[in-house]
């Protein structure tokens, strides 16, 4: 089986010793699954529309989209519907019955490197799981995933936004749940 995870930095293991940590991790659990990173530092839904061709040639089962971190940040300029609006060509593009959506992930505000608040990302979460459900989409709740742990703050690094290694544990076990389940 082969997977894409198409998103931004977290999809790129930035900070990470291991750019490939989530591919990584995937494939060390779950044998037969080729894992296919599209991750890009800084990308939003707008960046991913114009690489979305790329993820789209691999042909995958299944795609997995994770974006929403950087647009919901302020420098960004990106609302919730145009959000929503980018994730539905996206998903049209890659295919609804292989496309499954990720929240955008819980981050630590109080980090003095944030520009976000952390409202401003959970209006972005809703939007996904808006989608998911009007549309039929599988969502990962990955936000709420995070926010379920005992002190969501261990997941990530001191920016307050990129995971630790702790936290790609949880996303890749998220994502193995989700291809077990299908």
């Amino acid at each position: 089986m082969k997977i894409t995870i198409f998103g931004d930095s977290i999809t790129n293991g930035y900070g990470t010793e291991n750019p490939k940590i989530l591919k990584n991790k995937i494939e060390e659990k779950r044998s037969g699954i080729d894992v296919k990173l599209y991750g890009v530092n800084g990308d939003d839904t707008y960046g991913a529309l114009y690489r979305i061709k790329y993820v789209k040639a691999e042909n995958a089962d299944f795609n997995f989209v994770f974006f929403g971190a950087n647009d919901a940040s302020p420098y960004h300029l990106i609302r919730p519907k145009e959000f929503q609006a980018n994730l539905l060509k996206i998903t049209n593009q890659l295919g609804e019955n292989k496309t499954i959506l990720l929240t955008p992930p819980y981050y630590n505000e109080l980090e003095p490197t944030h520009y976000s608040k952390l409202s401003e990302v959970e209006l972005f979460r809703q939007t996904v799981l808006e989608l998911g459900r009007t549309q039929k989409i599988p969502v990962i709740d990955i936000f709420q995933a995070m926010t379920n742990t005992p002190n969501p703050n261990v997941l990530l690094k001191p920016d307050g936004l990129h995971f630790m290694e702790v936290g790609y544990e949880l996303l890749s076990d998220k994502i193995i749940e989700f291809v077990k389940e299908t």
